[in-house]
């Protein structure tokens, strides 16, 4: 089943203690892989940022949403990222699972339905 998978994330001290073309140099890799996702059939909804003024708001300025194919990719996608290296200059959680059907998701939450673990 397609998984979605959504990145929250801070600058770490680490990132900001890099020189400028340093951290472009990072960026360029990362947006060489991202550009590499594609073809493996993630679809990269949005990267963005995080808007002071939204109610309720998560406290992590930056997020990216990506559609991964299932589940065993979305364990690799998360392994990739940890061996870049992002998280020694980026603070992040992470959110994912099936892209299910809006009413039947809320409809659990009436029965208090939880994720199943794996």
């Amino acid at each position: 089943m397609q998984q979605v998978f959504i990145e929250l994330y801070n600058y770490r001290p680490a990132w900001a203690k890099c020189p400028e073309s340093e951290r472009t140099d990072f960026v360029k890799k990362i947006v060489e892989a991202v550009k590499g996702l594609k073809s493996a059939g993630v679809d990269v909804v949005a990267y963005g940022m995080n808007a002071p003024e939204t109610d309720r708001r998560a406290p992590y300025d930056f997020f990216c949403v990506y559609r991964v194919p299932n589940a065993e990719f979305q364990r690799e996608f998360e392994r990739q990222i940890a061996m870049s290296c992002w998280y020694e200059y980026f603070e992040q959680v992470n959110v994912s699972g099936d892209a299910g059907d809006f009413e039947a998701v809320l409809l659990g939450n009436a029965r208090m339905a939880r994720p199943a673990s794996s």
